[in-house]
């Protein structure tokens, strides 16, 4: 009796060995090695100075951020330089700030459904999001996520990250992060995961009402560049030509101070200026800015040569700048009728800077010797300053730049935009006025009435106040 329960209990322990075993081996490790990175950073902690270069891709744009001595650079722009290098710096702490919250099991096959695709696999997202809409989505999103590589010295890989999914937008709902796949950094940590953390998806301040900041997407190399640019100050003297178009009729106009009004040479009789034409030339490039830096090779290509102009402007401080711009291309009209007309083209152009200031102050008769010192400082410093100003922006005259048309439109102007004929005086003259033929037209004599009585009551007579003191 006793062996028989025995080998029963010896049975039942067996049979239970076995089937915990193949539940252990079918099911997942809930304490795995990934799990226990959970509270752990994605990457390891690294510093600018660490960095050599910061690629960010999406599936319309790429820039390459590019340190050059000690200056970020956007090397896809001609090594411009960047807007706010402290842009850069938020970046990267933000990266290596990102905490693992949890790991997601997904495979390959899985990288579409969480927007977890290379921005490199178009064919893929193009297949997924055909899929969808046979599923019923009208319109499915792209599956390609934000790619963020980060190489420093040596060509070593920092981080190499793509961001799908945000979850926790709302502040006040925390924890707020990101679905990310990591395959640089930790190896530990390479993988598909949770990960916690905020990051800018923008350049620019929102909040800030400094509008001299570029804003934009991370991801577009527009949105770095330096918004630094010349500024036409006290305008003396337009000219303008176009190069490539003999029918265009060239001008120059100028003004005797900097409150005058623009004029040109060669008025007729029956001719004068147009000052709803002139008057944007006050405060011409004033604020000029740029859209975007181009590669020459791709400017020349983009260009409509054929109306090309070719713009000197001089200024009362000494400044000449002369701008050579022309229209980007005008994209072909398609067969629709009814299709609204295309937006006015931007201008591409170059600008070089140049001066010619005064080398002496011209002396004012019967001046102090006191007042003659205080004056030669003051011109000192002036010219001191215009010579700081044309040394930084001769810097711009090394690149091509596309300008929005807004910038431009107001200086491509044609002669007859700016002159107008003089209206005649008969145009505006009174009828009634001497030499002038009566109206056919009879008109009827007014009525006469007579006039009304005065029914104004006759003042009350005051009499004058009596002498000292009396009531």
């Amino acid at each position: 009796m006793k062996n028989t329960h025995l080998l029963f209990l010896i049975g039942v322990t067996a049979i239970s060995t076995i089937m915990a075993t193949v539940m252990l081996l079918n099911t997942p490790e809930r304490f795995s090695p990934n799990n226990e990175q959970i509270g752990e950073y994605l990457v390891k902690s690294f510093s600018e100075d660490d960095v050599e270069e910061i690629r960010i891709k999406d599936s319309e744009n790429e820039v390459v951020l590019r340190k050059k001595e000690a200056d970020w650079v956007v090397a896809n722009r001609q090594d411009y330089p960047i807007d706010n290098p402290k842009e850069v710096q938020q970046l990267l702490k933000s990266l290596v700030q990102f905490k693992i919250g949890l790991e997601v099991r997904a495979k390959e096959e899985h990288y579409s459904q969480i927007g977890l695709l290379s921005p490199e696999d178009k064919e893929q997202a193009e297949a997924y999001q055909e899929e969808r809409k046979g599923a019923g989505d009208d319109n499915p999103e792209d599956p390609r996520g934000l790619q963020i590589s980060v190489t420093g010295k040596d060509e070593n890989k920092l981080v190499d990250v793509i961001l799908g999914e945000e979850f926790g937008e709302v502040a006040s709902r925390a924890p707020r992060g990101f679905v990310v796949r990591s395959s640089a950094g930790r190896p530990e940590a390479q993988g598909i995961w949770k990960a916690l953390g905020t990051l800018n998806r923008s350049t620019g301040d929102a909040e800030s009402k400094n509008t001299d900041k570029r804003r934009g997407q991370l991801s577009s190399p527009a949105s770095w560049l330096s918004y630094k640019f010349i500024e036409v100050k006290k305008i003396k003297s337009i000219s303008l030509s176009a190069p490539n178009d003999k029918e265009f009729k060239g001008w120059t106009a100028t003004r005797a101070d900097e409150n005058s009004d623009f004029s040109t040479g060669g008025l007729k009789e029956d001719e004068e200026m147009d000052t709803a034409g002139t008057g944007p030339f006050k405060s011409l490039f004033d604020k000029l800015r740029f859209e975007d830096v181009l590669d020459p090779e791709e400017a020349e290509q983009k260009q409509d040569t054929s109306k090309s102009r070719k713009a000197v402007i001089t200024t009362f401080d000494g400044f000449s700048y002369t701008f050579e711009f022309a229209p980007v291309k005008e994209e072909k009209a398609g067969d629709d009728d009814d299709a609204p007309p295309p937006p006015s083209s931007n201008y591409i152009g170059t600008v070089k800077v140049e001066a010619n200031f005064l080398k002496e102050r011209a002396k004012k008769e019967g001046e102090t010797p006191e007042d003659a010192e205080n004056a030669e400082k003051l011109f000192k410093a002036n010219r001191e300053n215009l010579e700081y100003k044309l040394e930084l922006e001769q810097v711009f005259s090394t690149r091509v730049y596309e300008f929005a048309n807004f910038a431009i439109s107001s200086l491509d102007k044609g002669r007859d935009e700016i002159v107008k004929k003089k209206e005649k005086p008969e145009e505006n003259a009174d009828p009634t006025a001497a030499g002038t033929k009566p109206s056919a037209t009879a008109v009827s004599p007014p009525v006469a009435i007579p006039p009304r009585p005065s029914a104004t009551t006759p003042p009350i007579p005051v009499p004058p106040p009596k002498e000292g003191n009396e009531q």
